[in-house]
């Protein structure tokens, strides 16, 4: 009981925000009420004793009347299917175990949707997609009230089927953030430090939260000396941001997003400094921008009508939030959106990107936007 309290999700109407001194409160949405106790905690505690009498008199009693567990609190995630199967994804909601698709079946629809030519399962997510239409997907939001929170990111592959493809967890840290990304839903698989296997890469921040990094699984050059001695690659850094005027202060559009440039046929430039001032960030801070690309928050126009500024996100945006943003390439067109992030429902938010984005650089600008919004709606 402790344990599903310990991750159960906030109920609806209840937001967590955290106080200036890191502590976290609940504020219920219509009611305005504060609440610096779980709003679930008075559930949990009834249950135990309920289960303690259980135990004391041999009769079942019922669980607590509206007692929320995580089988019951949010969209349903499958268990991941098992055997020997590469692509040993969980389904995502609308995709069954008993109907899941092969390890070829399930490459050449992946392939044919983000139009690349991998045979892995790492390289389909993290390399760029080369497609003309966006691809869709979506990220689940597992708030906890721990502090840190869960994410989950689902492609839709068909228009009934959507499957899973990253986990992301935030870890605490002395200075800024570190979010760990793998491929599997299994917290005891996951791994902060990037030695197990469904380990796929990591965003980390500087001690303010204004400038964001995505690596890969590679060694970092200026870890510890038996790290360095693993043999495995030096880490690619994949995305930078920096957010010029943070999302704390209401405006979305003053960040710098900045990803390698990528060939015709969907190849991205391979980065992968070994010191610090060959770093995407460092070399977009004085201009040297070759194999780069740097994206542009779309702006919104002015309607007169409703008298405020308005975006069309057509349809992958419901609800008013300020983590609703388009991206297109500086210097290109504004229509040519090749990122899209829109709210549809409270923990839920649509993703759409084509290239040069990839699908874990999409999964990771969504996380970014989340940590340097927390707070904010």
């Amino acid at each position: 009981i402790a344990d599903e309290a310990l991750q159960a999700d906030d109920p609806e109407g209840w937001e967590q925000h955290e106080s200036p001194n890191g502590d976290v409160y609940y504020v219920h949405e219509v009611t305005k009420q504060r609440s610096w106790q779980h709003p679930l905690d008075y559930q949990y505690q009834q249950l135990y004793l309920e289960k303690k009498a259980e135990q004391a008199s041999g009769v079942a009693t019922p669980a607590a009347k509206g007692a929320a567990t995580p089988s019951s609190v949010g969209t349903a995630v499958a268990d991941k299917t098992g055997g020997d199967d590469q692509f040993g994804l969980s389904p995502g909601p609308g995709l069954s175990a008993s109907g899941a698709l092969t390890d070829e079946q399930l490459k050449r629809v992946l392939q044919n949707l983000l139009g690349t030519n991998h045979a892995d399962l790492k390289a389909l997510l993290s390399e760029p997609a080369n497609c003309k239409a966006p691809i869709r997907c979506f990220v689940q939001r597992h708030k906890s009230r721990m502090g840190g929170g869960r994410y989950d990111f689902f492609m839709s592959i068909s228009k009934n089927d959507d499957m899973y493809c990253f986990t992301a967890k935030k870890h605490s840290v002395a200075k800024g953030c570190y979010y760990s990304i793998s491929l599997d839903q299994d917290d005891q698989k996951r791994s902060k430090a990037g030695h197990a296997e469904s380990f796929i890469g990591k965003v980390r921040s500087d001690r303010k939260s204004l400038e964001y990094t995505l690596y890969d699984d590679g060694v970092n050059p200026d870890g510890k000396e038996k790290e360095k001695t693993k043999g495995g690659p030096l880490r690619r850094e994949l995305l930078y941001v920096n957010f010029i005027n943070s999302l704390r202060n209401r405006n979305p559009g003053a960040m710098l997003v900045v990803v390698p440039r990528c060939d015709g046929e969907g190849n991205a430039v391979m980065l992968r400094p070994t010191a610090e001032k060959d770093s995407i960030g460092e070399r977009s801070k004085r201009g040297d921008l070759e194999g780069l690309v740097v994206m542009k928050n779309r702006e919104p126009k002015w309607n007169p009508v409703s008298n405020m500024y308005q975006l069309d996100f057509h349809g992958r945006a419901t609800m008013a939030s300020c983590k609703n943003i388009q991206l297109h390439p500086k210097d290109g067109e504004p229509t040519n959106v090749s990122f899209l992030m829109g709210k549809v429902e409270e923990n839920k938010f649509n993703v759409d990107f084509k290239g040069p984005f990839s699908c874990l650089q999409a999964f990771a600008f969504a996380l970014i936007v989340f940590d340097n919004s927390s707070g904010a709606f």
